[in-house]
């Protein structure tokens, strides 16, 4: 993975600089700062490998966004805080559809 982004703490102190590649240790010590995420540069490829929603058919996509719409939300209800909890609610149907547990 490569940095895409300088990786600072809370002072500004730059941790990981755009650009760097990452190995373990770096990761293990970033999780010791505390730093949650960070921005990677990823090929078109590694993208699509990394997002369940880009992995499912087209028609489960939409069965599966029209049958959470239908159970939570009203369109005119859409605000950034909703929208983005939808977002999360809907990649987790889509792991569970691409991985489902026994």
């Amino acid at each position: 993975m490569v940095v895409a982004r300088d990786v600072k703490n809370i002072d500004g102190m730059l941790l990981v600089p755009s650009g760097c590649e990452l190995s373990e240790r770096q990761i293990g010590i970033l999780q010791s700062w505390g730093v949650a995420g960070l921005e990677i540069e990823a090929s078109e490829e590694q993208a699509k490998a990394l997002d369940p929603l880009a992995q499912l058919p087209p028609e489960t996509l939409a069965r599966l966004t029209a049958d959470l719409r239908a159970r939570f939300w009203k369109r005119d209800e859409f605000g950034p805080v909703p929208a983005e909890i939808f977002n999360c609610m809907l990649l987790r149907l889509a792991r569970r559809e691409l991985h489902p547990q026994p």
